[in-house]
């Protein structure tokens, strides 16, 4: 069984970064995740904050009953090759 950290690190590699020009910065997501976004004057920032609000939004999941999207390993895997 994975843990919860393992999880997360796993959901952090399906995230998408999209630069929003250079008065907004960047905003990261994670598709699966409904409702999820981060921003930051850098791609780092965005990701950054994106990894603190999915450990918000994985535990509000779960305490609200919710359960957590799937992730498929291998497509996490390539994702994160490129």
């Amino acid at each position: 069984m994975r843990t919860l950290e393992a999880y997360q690190q796993q959901a952090l590699k399906l995230a998408e970064v999209t630069f929003l020009g250079d008065d907004e910065g960047f905003v990261a997501r994670i598709p699966e995740f409904r409702g999820l976004i981060a921003t930051g004057e850098s791609k780092k920032e965005a990701l950054a904050e994106l990894e603190t609000a999915l450990a918000d939004w994985i535990n509000l999941a779960l305490k609200r009953g919710l359960g957590l999207p799937r992730i498929n390993q291998e497509t996490a895997e390539l994702v994160s090759a490129h």
